[in-house]
């Protein structure tokens, strides 16, 4: 018994890379195998092993049969009409809806006290190269 569990487990993890390889048909007829496939700025990547990458032009590769259509995953949307919870002993908690907007938005920079990169320093004193910058300006005005 213990013969055939091992052979099982042996001979199912010799076909798992070969059963995770992608297939890339070509027009011609030919078919790679390769470990991943992926489209990428109008090209079809193909890395063959992990030392071999080939591109491809669309009109080279059966696109249908290379990258099959995958049916979508249904995802759980929040029920537009859902009432809002009740506290156990106490009225309904209202709860605003959040405003929507179109396109990104960037975190607002907090605003500086002062103008001057200067007096963000710690100790108030110049730095080095400031410093140095400042001598060398008073050396040739001299």
């Amino acid at each position: 018994m213990k013969r055939v569990l091992i052979t099982a487990v042996a001979v199912g993890v010799l076909a798992l890379p070969a059963h995770a390889a992608r297939q890339v048909y070509l027009k011609d007829g030919g078919v790679i195998k390769a470990q991943s496939v992926w489209r990428s700025h109008g090209k079809v990547q193909v890395l063959v092993n992990r030392d071999t990458l080939v591109e491809f032009w669309p009109a080279e590769v059966e696109m249908k049969r290379t990258f099959p259509k995958r049916h979508p995953v249904p995802r759980k949307q929040a029920a537009a009409g859902r009432q809002a919870p009740t506290a156990p002993n106490g009225p309904v908690a209202v709860q605003k809806p959040e405003e929507k907007k179109s396109g990104m938005s960037l975190p607002k920079m907090p605003k500086l006290p002062e103008a001057k990169p200067e007096s963000l320093m710690p100790g108030g004193d110049e730095g080095a190269i400031r410093k140095h910058k400042r001598e060398m300006l008073e050396k040739t005005g001299e």
